[in-house]
């Protein structure tokens, strides 16, 4: 019987033999056969080609690639159980690290099996800050490449998953519907081909005057710095209820003494209200929920506290470490919000992952249509504002990073100072105002803040807050929707202000609609690059240049006005000779009718009748004197009697007058 042992030789001769004869064969073929020799150029070729491409490779190589790849794995099955998913993402890791090191030849296939990786762990966010830490670059920018491309097929079908059908509104492209495309410009003014959506949220029913089209929770929100005073939760933004105690004064315990049993005598009254001392009137809040370690983040329940510590309150506490506490007091004196909202947003996008994946393994989880789409890819759909990066941006940055590095790794280098200044410009553009019932303490130089916020001024301000569905709703200042906030946190609900119709476009108020249209304007230019043109900005602007042009005709007419008062004056003068006394005037037959008729030609002020009886000219007899002037019946009686004093007076009077 053959042993084990010489079979093993025997199969071991046999593949030597088989392999040599296979060198002679492939050196024989490449020494005669010239197409043959060809073929091996050609895939020598394409494989220093396929090197080249992957490193140092254009931006369209690398998305062409990223296709090619993206159509290869989307055909591939993937385990649906926790357990079959952990087994899954190992076993894609540990081979693209294997063809990582093979060379570059081998990065298509490493980037697959990151990408593949990728799309079973909880976290894909924390999963690509690990990835641009371990693989080699030409590698990492192929994933990524990768994965813009499967968000650009997400986002084809974005619109018509979300907003969700029972929001009653849907998002469409104005450019698309009124046939106008617009393009991209560069800085230079040189127009791209990147077309510019003008996207705007349109109602799928009708909707009555005061009705609710539809409610939104907040993605991210934060108080204002003069709402932080202990009365308002750091989280939801809810008004913390205060309960006023028991006062009792002094008066209270006579009048309650009073009432008392007429057993007591009266020294036993009296030494009660000797011993009985005023009770200052004190306010004790509910709001026993804060955070154990600052003391200073207060909140209206126990789950916002435990959902805020959960997001972001864990890294972000002041008293945590003292990172925290410089980045704290770096957002306070550079008076601005968005570093504390873009750290809340990190943190909440990992917690939310985190808990959705955790719904999805217990069978929980919410099968809604925008359940595919995370944070991330629904922040990349809104607009934003390209803003110019700042010293105080890269200080915010370098801090961010620091704070947040222990919770969510590899931040640091995955927000790069472009990323930070993307979602600074989404947060301008897209935030709000969240209004309450409560008082807020006024705005002082110490808690202003820079922040941009839709705000149309209804009530009072206490926080800011961004929403997925709403960013999309488009300026007018005769908005037909506004934004309220009924349960007195950030939760919104657009409430209809006219009647809208299926397919009416939704417009809000950015700014104070009360304001004037040149204030409008002026706003709108500055904080979100609108050139309002809406009816009512029309319509003020028309009525501006009519009442500009009337303007001139205005000061023409005030101009006549003096001169006519100029001449009534002057037609009495008692300095010029032969003008009639004040007593010849109220001697006219009808002076009330005379002074009517002025009063009809003159309407100025200036042209009053009184100024031409001004008492401070000289002859001129007063106010009192017209008034006690007789009436011309009055003053023919009196001439009737004294016929010759009266002439004798008023000769002498003339001559007077003549010799002065």
């Amino acid at each position: 019987m053959v042993s084990g042992k010489k079979i093993a030789a025997a199969v071991s001769v046999t593949a030597l033999v088989a392999g040599l004869s296979y060198m002679a064969y492939f050196d024989y073929k490449r020494r005669n056969d010239r197409q043959f020799r060809r073929k091996l150029r050609r895939d020598r070729k394409k494989v220093e080609k396929t090197a080249t491409k992957i490193s140092s490779p254009s931006i369209d190589e690398i998305s062409d690639l990223a296709m090619e790849l993206l159509g290869k794995v989307a055909s591939e099955p993937m385990p649906q159980s926790p357990e079959d998913k952990e087994q899954f993402f190992m076993a894609q890791v540990s081979k693209g690290e294997a063809l990582s090191s093979s060379g570059a030849s081998a990065y298509p296939e490493a980037a697959c099996c990151f990408f593949q990786a990728l799309k079973v762990y909880p976290n894909p966010v924390e999963l690509v800050m690990i990835y641009q830490k371990t693989t080699p670059d030409a590698v990492f920018k192929l994933v990524m490449a990768m994965m813009a491309q499967e968000v650009k097929q997400k986002q084809a079908r974005y619109f018509d998953v979300f907003p969700p059908r029972d929001s009653n509104v849907r998002i469409k492209d104005k450019s698309k519907m009124e046939g106008k495309t617009k393009y991209k410009h560069s800085e230079d003014g040189v127009k791209s081909d990147v077309v510019v959506p003008n996207r705007a949220l349109f109602a799928t029913k009708g909707v009555e005057q005061g009705e609710v089209v539809y409610e939104e929770e907040s993605v991210v929100s934060a108080l204002l710095p003069c709402a932080q005073n202990g009365k308002f939760c750091y989280h939801c933004l809810r008004a913390v209820a205060e309960e006023k105690a028991e006062t009792e004064s002094t008066e209270d315990v006579e009048e309650k003494v009073e009432e008392t049993e007429s057993t007591e005598s009266t020294e036993d009254v009296e030494k009660k209200v000797e011993e009985t001392e005023p009770v200052e009137e004190t306010k004790k809040s509910s709001a026993t929920f804060e955070c154990e370690k600052c003391h200073d983040a207060v909140y209206c329940s126990e789950k916002c506290r435990q959902d805020a510590y959960d997001a972001y309150h864990q890294f972000l506490c002041p008293s945590s470490n003292k990172t925290a506490r410089e980045f704290a007091e770096l957002t306070q004196k550079s008076h601005e919000l968005a570093p504390i909202l873009i750290a809340k947003f990190f943190g909440t996008l990992v917690d939310r992952e985190k808990k959705k994946e955790i719904a999805r393994a217990l069978g929980v989880s919410d099968k809604g249509d925008t359940d595919e789409y995370t944070t991330w890819e629904h922040l990349e759909i809104m607009r934003y504002l390209e803003l110019i990066p700042t010293a105080s941006d890269a200080t915010a940055l370098h801090k961010l990073g620091e704070v947040m590095s222990a919770s969510v790794p590899g931040l640091n280098e995955f927000v790069t100072g472009e990323r930070y200044t993307m979602l600074k410009g989404k947060l301008d553009y897209n935030a709000f105002t969240v209004h309450t019932e409560g008082v807020v303490p006024k705005e002082t130089p110490e808690t202003h803040v820079s922040d941009t916020m839709r705000d149309d001024h209804t009530k009072s301000a206490v926080g800011i807050s961004m929403y997925l569905i709403s960013s999309h709703i488009a300026h007018d200042c005769d908005p037909n929707v506004q934004i309220v906030f009924p349960d007195g946190t950030d939760k919104a609900a657009v409430k209809a202000l006219k009647r809208i119709a299926v397919d009416e476009e939704l417009r809000i108020s950015y700014v104070d609609p009360q304001q004037s249209v040149e204030e409008r304007q002026k706003q709108l230019q500055a904080l979100y690059r609108i050139k309002c043109a809406c009816k009512k900005c029309e319509a003020d602007l028309e009525a501006a240049k009519a009442e500009a042009a009337a303007a001139p005709a205005a000061e023409d007419k005030a101009e006549t006005v003096e001169e006519k008062s100029a001449e009534a004056v002057k037609t009495i003068d008692p300095n010029d000779e032969g003008t009639p006394s004040f007593a010849a005037v109220a001697a006219s037959p009808t002076p009330v009718s005379a002074v009517e008729d002025k009063a009809e030609v003159v309407e100025e002020p200036e042209a009053s009748p009184l100024k031409t009886i001004d008492p401070s000219d000289e002859g001129t007899p007063s106010f009192a004197a017209v008034a006690a002037s007789p009436s011309p019946v009055e003053a023919k009686a009196e001439e009737a009697e004294k016929p010759e004093a009266e002439t004798d007076e008023e000769e002498y009077e003339t001559e007077e007058s003549s010799d002065e």
